[in-house]
């Protein structure tokens, strides 16, 4: 499975410190948080975002948009009108028509499913060439408070997007696995009815206060975080062996874009990795921006020539459910796209 396209769409960044002038969020959290600016897109569609990244992916990879048997859309938050489906209307603004079209609702680490479906795709058929994944997200809704919905994480606005294919790329996927802890799932739902739906009824959401009644509830797993932390052990260490390389050949890791500390806790010291090798450093500027998040931390560190041919990429992620993911990309070559490559001449 080889990654022949990379596209993504960042509005403009807002800082942390205009939201604290704003008291838009504690000027205690912010400073804990390391986290400089987020990107707000406004008026800007979910979908939109998407389709821009595509295009951007599309027109990298060389590829035709009517040669897609594939089209999936990971989404996090509220895309468009109830009822009506963001991966048709990337579709047809691509011309992509074709292709199978589906949404990926999976919370945060929808894009890891994504890949993992897409590959089960391109494998099933010689006649399936290539899958376009993308995600797009605006978290500007009064349901939401962007700056302190929850602990950690600050969210922003983006659409990403990433070209699979069996032939050609300057990537290879070579593993992604995934897996969910249902005992987890009322960690984020609280005491909340499940009907009517959410979007019916007033209130906003808050994982903050969601997860401190899950804590001192009878749904709360007695076994607290330590079952969350052996999953991930195990994860990675299946996605390391099945990738046939170690910690060791592991040149950056993406986790979702949180605080330092959470990026820390979670991810770097559990692998045993300094904070150096994550992409913290380029995630405190955007904020966590859904599904996008270690898809946009793989395309700027091609672009900037932080990662090169041999280098091996290792995204984790994590979502409502609760749900864990990790992936290996080895890098082919340096993609023509990167500003890392000296310009040619006539």
């Amino acid at each position: 499975m080889l990654i022949s396209g990379l596209g993504s769409f960042l509005p403009d960044r807002v800082s942390i410190g205009w939201a604290v002038e704003q008291e838009l969020i504690d000027r205690t959290a912010a400073a804990e948080y390391g986290i400089t600016s987020v990107t707000v897109a406004g008026e800007i569609p979910a979908p939109e975002m998407a389709v821009r990244a595509c295009r951007q992916a599309l027109d990298r990879a060389g590829r035709d948009p009517a040669s897609l048997s594939l089209l999936l859309y990971a989404s996090v938050w509220y895309q468009g009108p109830h009822g009506w489906c963001p991966q048709y209307y990337v579709q047809r603004h691509l011309g992509a028509g074709q292709a199978t079209a589906a949404e990926v609702r999976q919370g945060c680490m929808g894009m890891f499913s994504a890949l993992e479906l897409a590959a089960g795709h391109l494998l099933a058929s010689p006649e399936h060439e290539a899958a376009l994944l993308t995600s797009g997200d605006n978290f500007t809704s009064d349901l939401l408070e962007r700056w302190r919905f929850s602990p950690h994480f600050v969210m922003g606005d983006a659409g990403s997007a990433v070209v699979l294919s069996r032939r050609e790329g300057f990537a290879r996927l070579k593993s992604v696995n995934a897996v969910t802890l249902p005992e987890y799932e009322a960690m984020h739902r609280g005491p909340e009815p499940l009907f009517p739906p959410g979007a019916g009824r007033p209130g906003r959401l808050d994982f903050g206060a969601s997860k401190d009644r899950w804590l001192d509830g009878p749904d709360r797993d007695p076994a607290g975080p330590l079952k969350l932390v052996a999953a991930q052990d195990e994860l990675v260490g299946r996605t390391l062996d099945e990738a046939g390389i170690t910690l060791d050949d592991v040149s950056r890791v993406a986790y979702a874009n949180g605080s330092r500390e959470r990026v820390e806790g979670r991810a770097m010291i559990p692998l045993g990795l300094p904070m150096s090798l994550s992409t913290w450093e380029q995630g405190r500027t955007v904020g966590h921006i859904g599904a996008s998040d270690q898809l946009v931390a793989l395309e700027q560190l091609l672009l900037t020539g932080e990662l090169g041919a041999g280098d091996h990429f290792l995204m984790l992620g994590v979502g409502p459910g609760l749900n864990i993911a990790c992936a290996v990309i080895e890098i082919i070559e340096t993609p023509h796209w990167s500003s890392a490559l000296p310009a040619t001449t006539s």
